[in-house]
């Protein structure tokens, strides 16, 4: 079992999410193709395809017309996901059913318009996909009908695929607040007499799995933090309900979705920001800050991270949006990018490397919980690997800046000693706030230098911080590193309520 979660994670490890969702979407559509040749699905061929077709390309000329329009960089995987999802939901239409494919047009063009259109400080409110189909349905009568969600064929694929997704975001509690809500929305509309055929058909023919793993965890029209991500998955599982009305008003599923995405922008961080580059600064072996100027003042917490878009030709797999957790601390006044650089670096970071100052990036979703306890009592211990002692460089700068020693040990593990980032920084705060660094370099000679010679391993801790079952463990670095010491500290017998990790979607 643990070999088939370490194949598994190593796939997640080199695919962003929107691709992992753009996969998913596709080898839906795909089957569903597939299967209606063999009479086994309900769709016809030729009709879906050429929906689908109609859907994407509608879609792909309004991103284009209106990323032109507002001078912003388009994630061209959205707008494929977008297209793929209402393809999914909307029924396909015969090419004489003027009205059908005039609805399907429509659903696209809205769906994609209002991530530009209807947006506050440049970030989109709104599902696009949930909303697509509202406009279709209240203009043109058209419906979603979500026939993926009653197709038993597609089961299988709509369950692994998902399940992907979850493990990929980390969203299984908001998920699984969205399962139970309807539940129990459900049950509390229901007699008890059809409580059977209820769960039946919520979850054989209903569109609450395709709608929870596709749609719940957009990431950027749902809250990042934990419990506004509960209440969230909430009110939309509630309202997904057939049963759920108020007076002759029905909710359906893509309503829902838009209710909860009001209450997601009510309380999440609402500014988009256009980030110019000043200068690049090396800070190791490959590992570069690159240091921006914000449009508008960017307030966070030390540890919190960004999505950031680049404009980027002919994306790879990984597109041109991922995350990155902010080098700089809140008091400094320009944001600062911490990158390491590998052979055969993707297209995002290729656009990295060839950036020049006064060029911009945009940025938004600001989000993450991997932040410092706001007991300064609390005896703390960092573990990072690689460019991963990002979020611990902004932690400990604003430590400085504020003149407030912790009890903070840092374990910092690099294979050389020239790939030590931030030294400078860490040996400041072990005079200015009491930081107790251990650099632990694989090379030989590290010893002669002043290193910990080797990887950190579980003596290592024990012996440079004795009491730690009495801190609060901060992991951060290659997914495959954080594993690893989940597993040293729980041999340890650090309980679990002691370890905070470093996530956020595309960093696995």
């Amino acid at each position: 079992m643990s070999r088939i979660l370490r194949l598994i994670d190593g796939f997640l490890n080199h695919v962003t999410m929107y691709r992992l969702v753009l996969y998913y979407v596709g080898a839906l559509l795909l089957a569903d193709f597939v299967l209606g040749f063999a009479g086994l699905a309900p769709n016809d061929p030729a009709q879906l395809a050429a929906s689908t077709l109609l859907i994407g390309l509608v879609g792909w000329v309004t991103n284009f017309i209106m990323a032109g329009a507002f001078r912003v960089p388009a994630n061209s995987d959205s707008v494929y996901i977008t297209a793929g999802i209402l393809a999914l939901i909307m029924p396909p239409v015969l090419p004489s059913d003027l009205v059908g494919l005039g609805g399907l047009a429509l659903a696209s063009f809205a769906a994609i318009a209002s991530k530009y259109v209807l947006a506050v400080f440049g970030k989109h409110v709104f599902n696009p996909v949930a909303l697509g189909a509202v406009v279709a349905y209240y203009t043109l009568d058209q419906s979603a009908t979500w026939w993926v969600g009653g197709n038993l064929e597609l089961l299988p694929i709509v369950l692994i695929g998902g399940l992907l997704i979850l493990r990929k975001v980390q969203r299984f509690e908001m998920f699984g607040t969205y399962v139970l809500a309807n539940l129990a929305a459900t049950a509390a509309t229901s007699s008890p007499a059809m409580y059977g055929e209820a769960l039946v058909q919520t979850f054989l023919h209903s569109p609450l799995l395709f709608a929870g793993f596709a749609m719940l965890t957009e990431p950027l029209t749902a809250p990042a933090k934990i419990y506004p991500s509960l209440g969230f998955g909430f009110i939309v599982g509630a309202l997904s309900s057939p049963n759920i009305h108020i007076g002759e008003f029905y909710f359906t599923p893509e309503l829902a979705f838009l209710v909860g995405n009001l209450f997601a922008w009510a309380v999440s961080p609402k500014f988009r920001y256009r980030l110019t580059l000043q200068r690049i600064e090396k800070k190791a072996q490959g590992a570069y800050d690159y240091v921006f100027r914000s449009n508008r003042p960017l307030a966070f917490e030390p540890g919190q991270y960004l999505d950031w878009t680049m404009g980027v030709r002919n994306p790879d797999n990984r597109g041109n949006r991922r995350s990155f957790t902010i080098a700089s601390a809140p008091s400094e006044s320009d944001v600062r990018l911490g990158v390491k650089f590998y052979p055969n670096p993707s297209s995002f970071k290729q656009g990295l490397l060839h950036m020049t100052p006064g060029q911009t990036i945009f940025a938004g979703q600001l989000a993450g919980e991997f932040t410092l306890p706001k007991n300064v009592e609390q005896k703390l211990a960092f573990i990072a690997g690689g460019i991963g002692v990002t979020p611990f460089r902004s932690m400990v700068k604003d430590l400085m800046d504020r003149g407030e020693p912790r009890d903070i040990v840092m374990f910092y593990g690099n294979n050389r000693a020239d790939e030590i980032a931030y030294k400078d920084i860490f040996d400041a705060a072990g005079l200015a706030i009491g930081l107790r660094n251990i650099y632990a370099v694989a090379e030989a000679g590290a010893a002669a230098r002043g290193f910990h010679e080797g990887f950190i391993d579980k003596a290592l801790i024990a012996r440079m911080a004795p009491d730690f079952k009495k801190r609060m463990f901060y992991l951060s670095g290659p997914r495959s590193m954080v594993v690893r010491f989940e597993n040293v500290l729980a041999d340890l017998g650090v309980p679990w309520t002691h370890i905070k990790t470093d996530f956020f979607p595309g960093f696995t």
